[in-house]
């Protein structure tokens, strides 16, 4: 049976060499199985043409690589947003989003189905957590979409926003966020495989500067990241400076207070020579004051960073409302020049619910 065969998608280089070995394989081989799994997303062993026949049989006889199945696909109204639903293995499901600014393609990566956060803000986090990604899972989300991309062959004209997709000219994904479903830092062993895969050149060949992982403040793990040598950038998810405020957007706050938060990315800051960024969502009449932009902004001040500003994406049934724009550039105008680099970030998707903090999937 499949599932009694050994899954081949999210091995690491070095475990696919040991399993090439313990086959009597010759060691290059493991590459030229990784490039196929990962680089060319083949699926059929039978297809790997400069794997010998025999070896070919023998990986399918006794293993499988899994994929995870596009289900369906949402285009915002003005075509700069698609959002997609992927179903599991299990029948599970989570969302991921691919977002185009100008020649820039991101694609919003999720790490886990729900999430255990609870923030009270997000609607993610209202769908509990029911587990993990695998390495395979996290990566084959880029997999899929790449595949996606790659096959359209239409020309599509919306308001606001053009786009031309034709055979000879296809769309390629420039950036990596991880920042969709879940707490990446919560799934620290899956996700740092998953952006091991994703940056090696033998995998899908992403730039370390090119992969942003964001978090809500896990702090022995940040510590944990700086280590690894990688130098991806990190996000902070801080939304109030204040930890009495923060603890109820974000009850994680109550194991990790801000100053400890704030030491950690500092300290990430510092051993990878990256700058943070500090997300902070504006909710009316919450953390929107001029009280809470000062003491951001001194925040600001002491660490390397640049702060971007997000206006509240709806979410019905949570209660909490997007600040007028007025407010939004009342606070962003006393932020900027006590801090280096704000920035206000215009949400998108909002109408198919692809914005920050509104992806969230019924349970199967």
């Amino acid at each position: 049976m499949k599932k009694e065969k050994l899954n081949l998608k999210g091995l690491s280089l070095e475990e696919l060499e040991e399993f090439v070995l313990e086959t009597n394989e010759k060691k290059y081989k493991a590459k030229q199985l990784f490039i196929w799994v990962y680089k060319k997303g083949e699926t059929d062993f039978l297809k790997m043409t400069d794997l010998s026949k025999e070896f070919r049989k023998r990986l399918k006889e006794n293993f499988w690589i899994s994929q995870i199945k596009k289900v369906k696909t949402e285009k915002s109204k003005d075509g700069s947003i698609e959002k997609f639903l992927f179903e599991l293995e299990d029948k599970e499901k989570i969302e991921s989003v691919l977002i185009r600014e100008g020649k820039r393609v991101t694609v919003c990566l999720s790490t886990q189905v729900g999430c255990a956060l609870n923030c009270s803000f997000c609607a993610t986090g209202k769908m509990g957590f029911k587990r993990n990604l695998s390495t395979g899972e996290i990566v084959d989300q880029i997999i899929q979409i790449k595949k996606y991309l790659s096959d359209r062959q239409d020309v599509v004209k919306s308001e606001g926003f053009f786009e031309t997709l034709r055979a000879s000219h296809k769309e390629k994904i420039t950036h990596i966020v991880i920042m969709g479903m879940g707490e990446p830092l919560l799934n620290y062993k899956n996700t740092l495989k998953a952006i091991k895969v994703i940056h090696s050149k033998l995998g899908l060949g992403f730039s370390v500067k090119k992969i942003t992982l964001s978090t809500s403040g896990i702090v022995p793990e940040i510590y944990k990241l700086a280590e690894e040598g990688l130098k991806i950038k990190l996000s902070l998810s801080l939304n109030s400076p204040f930890d009495h405020k923060r603890e109820l957007l974000m009850p994680i706050n109550k194991k990790y207070p801000i100053k400890e938060i704030l030491k950690a990315v500092k300290h990430y800051a510092k051993k990878t020579d990256q700058r943070i960024t500090i997300e902070y969502v504006l909710i009316k009449d919450i953390n929107d004051s001029k009280e809470d932009a000062l003491k951001l902004s001194e925040i600001g001040r002491g660490i390397p960073c640049k702060i971007n500003l997000i206006a509240y994406n709806e979410v019905e049934g949570l209660g909490f409302e997007k600040p007028d724009e007025k407010k939004v550039t009342d606070f962003k105008d006393i932020l900027y020049p006590r801090c280096p680099a704000v920035t206000v970030r215009k949400s998108k998707g909002e109408d198919i619910k692809a914005a920050c903090g509104q992806l969230k999937v019924e349970s199967k």
